[in-house]
């Protein structure tokens, strides 16, 4: 197509136009999956993928935009932020003051978050009235508040879908609350989405009895390297640039299964290709298409400087390992080390993390033992959980760490800065 730009290609941080790949999981596409699964009255959709995978992509892709209501997990503390948050989406005030004379609305006014932007007879019909007063010219004030049932009932009469990202995030009681709301609601014909991490979903639903039974999963699977490569080879054939099978597949491997540092990557050594007028991508050139890619994730450069930091220290000094590239570094440094070399890796159990150590120490050193690995493990993903609450990074579970950020791990492999700390 003509006259198309990089950012008009990939977009990393949108609905991508050009460059949107419609998966296969066996013998049918996940937007089957889900059309099928929201067309099924009275069923909850589970859609379970790691960070970054495409989840809310799909979502997008199947539903149009203004059908969305789209909830955030991460800032649902309680029951009224809940609904809090569902208002906030419709532009609906807590409460608005409705004037009237000789039996017509005059103007309406609201208090609190958003403003009243649904049609007025939608908005008398989800509120309830609490006061009525006159005025001195014989106008009608009338003082209303949102009704949740009356919210919910105009959500499935327009056909909207709920979705709710994170739902593990939530506190083990609001989700409770939330789950009772939901199972009556999608009797009465209510759509809703529930997005969540591979190995939090099931915690979601066995804590929530009352939506076992009524839920239909789908799998976001990790994108394949073959995958990620349509992206590329996509997008690059629509600018007419060449680039070699040999160069998709290194920026495929280091997208560690995310589209979006997928199309991030794409992005700027579509630029840097363009701008330097090359006809090939050199490997200096993908390499400085990564590092400018990680310029946008500085955030976790303070981050790991306090990490590796580590606790506070007792009398006992730490243990330190000598490199094979005559290097020192304690375990919090070694660990992290140990993430960041070949291949990219998003789960790492400890004997994996522990073979990594061993390629990385001097053959007569001897390496950390299982239990020295886990307490830095463990104290690694709880500081940088701390750092950025919102954001699903890493986790330690069951001996194994889960990197739940792709751009993390990218930003360890492309980065030297906190290597030399």
């Amino acid at each position: 197509m003509a006259n198309l730009k990089p950012q008009d290609v990939f977009r990393p941080k949108s609905m991508p136009l050009y460059t949107y790949i419609n998966r296969m999981e066996k013998t049918e596409t996940y937007e089957a999956k889900l059309k099928r699964a929201l067309d099924n009255p009275g069923t909850l959709v589970s859609i379970v993928g790691a960070s970054k995978t495409g989840k809310t992509v799909l979502c997008n892709k199947v539903i149009d935009s203004d059908k969305i209501i789209n909830l955030s997990g991460a800032q649902i503390q309680s029951q009224e932020s809940f609904w809090e948050q569902i208002y906030e989406k419709l532009d609906f005030p807590m409460e608005y003051q409705l004037t009237e004379s000789e039996g017509k609305a005059d103007n309406i006014s609201g208090k609190g978050a958003g403003k009243v932007s649904l049609p007025l007879i939608a908005s008398a019909d989800i509120s309830a009235q609490v006061g009525v007063s006159k005025t001195n010219n014989n106008s009608v004030m009338q003082k209303h508040i949102r009704n949740n049932s009356k919210i919910i009932k105009m959500i499935i009469e327009e056909d909207m879908t709920l979705i709710i990202d994170d739902f593990h995030y939530i506190n083990p009681d609001v989700q409770k609350y939330i789950a009772r709301t939901l199972k009556t609601e999608l009797f009465n014909g209510l759509k809703a989405i529930l997005l969540s991490l591979p190995h939090r979903s099931d915690d979601a639903i066995r804590r929530n009895p009352d939506l076992i039974g009524r839920t239909s999963f789908i799998e976001i699977k990790s994108w394949t390297k073959d995958e990620l490569s349509q992206i590329a080879k996509t997008g690059f054939g629509l600018l007419d640039i060449p680039l070699s099978e040999e160069s998709i597949e290194k920026i495929s491997v280091e997208s560690a299964g995310s589209p979006q540092l997928m199309q991030e990557n794409c992005l700027n050594l579509a630029y840097l290709m363009i701008e330097n007028k090359m006809t090939s991508a050199s490997e200096s050139a993908i390499k400085k298409a990564f590092q400018i890619t990680t310029e946008n994730y500085k955030h976790y450069e303070d981050i790991l400087s306090h990490v590796l930091v580590g606790p506070s220290q007792g009398k006992v000094k730490r243990k330190k390992y000598y490199t094979k590239d005559n290097k020192v570094y304690d375990i919090y440094h070694l660990l992290l080390l140990s993430i960041s070399i070949n291949p990219p890796i998003l789960e790492l159990h400890t004997d994996e993390i522990l073979r990594r150590m061993m390629k990385l120490l001097k053959e007569d050193e001897e390496p950390p033992t299982k239990l020295n690995i886990a307490n830095p493990a463990k104290y690694i993903a709880t500081e940088i959980r701390k750092s950025i609450p919102d954001l699903d990074t890493i986790e330690w579970k069951d001996g194994t760490i889960y990197i739940l950020d792709p751009f993390l791990l990218f930003y360890l492999r492309w980065t030297d800065e906190w290597k030399q700390h």
